[in-house]
C-alpha cells in the first residue's frame, strides 16, 4: 500500500541567474529575494504549486561568483537591506556599513580575476519573529512576481564596483540561490 501525499512538504530549491556588465558605470545594485523568491522560484516549483496552493521560505543561501572582464579591481558586496533602499539613491559605503555585509575584492582581469561570496539567513533572522512569516505566503502568481509584497521587505541587496566609482566595470556574475521551502495546502483539484 502507498502511502498518500502529505499535507505539507519541506524541500530546498535552486535557483541560477546571470548577470553582465560591459563597461559600465558603477556602482551597480540588484536585489534577490530572503523571504520571497522575486521571479527567481527554481527547480520543481512549479511541479510543487501545482501540487499546493502556498510555499513559505524559511532560509535562503545566496551564493555570488564573480568573474572581473576589466583592467580594474571590483568590490564585490552583500547585505540584506530593506527592498525600497535601492530606490533612495545608495552609495557603495552605506552598503559595506551594514552589521551584515558581506564583501571581497576581485583583481583586475591581469592578476586575481575571481571571487566567491557565500551569506544566509533565516526569516526568523531576518523578520525577528516566527509568526511574522506568515505575511509572506507565496502563491504561484507571487512567487513568479519580481515585485516584494512589501515595499520595506528584506531583500539581498548586491553591488558591484569599481574602486573609484568614475571607473567603468566588466564582468560576468553567476547568482545561486538556494531556498529551504515549505509547500502546504495539498490542492486535491
Amino acid at each position: 500500500m502507498y502511502p498518500p501525499l502529505p499535507q505539507s512538504m519541506k524541500v530546498r530549491l535552486r535557483s541560477r541567474t546571470y548577470d553582465t556588465a560591459s563597461a559600465a558605470a558603477s556602482p551597480l545594485f540588484s536585489q534577490f529575494g530572503i523571504v520571497e523568491f522575486l521571479g527567481n522560484t527554481g527547480s520543481y516549483s512549479d511541479s510543487l504549486y501545482g501540487l499546493y496552493k502556498a510555499a513559505i521560505i524559511h532560509r535562503a543561501k545566496l551564493t555570488l561568483r564573480l568573474v572581473n572582464m576589466g583592467a580594474e579591481p571590483l568590490i564585490l558586496a552583500v547585505s540584506p537591506l530593506p527592498a525600497s533602499w535601492v530606490g533612495s539613491t545608495p552609495t557603495l559605503s552605506e552598503l559595506l556599513d551594514q552589521p551584515r555585509a558581506v564583501r571581497k575584492t576581485c583583481g583586475s582581469s591581469t592578476a586575481q580575476d575571481k571571487c566567491v561570496v557565500v551569506t544566509s539567513a533565516s526569516a526568523k533572522e531576518v523578520l525577528g519573529k516566527d509568526y511574522i512569516l506568515s505575511r509572506y505566503e507565496m502563491s504561484q502568481a507571487q512567487a513568479a512576481s519580481s515585485t516584494p509584497l512589501f515595499p520595506d521587505e528584506t531583500v539581498w541587496t548586491v553591488a558591484v564596483s569599481a574602486f573609484n566609482a568614475l571607473t567603468a566595470v566588466s564582468f560576468r556574475l553567476e547568482i545561486e540561490m538556494e531556498y529551504d521551502v515549505e509547500f502546504y495546502g495539498l490542492d486535491s483539484s
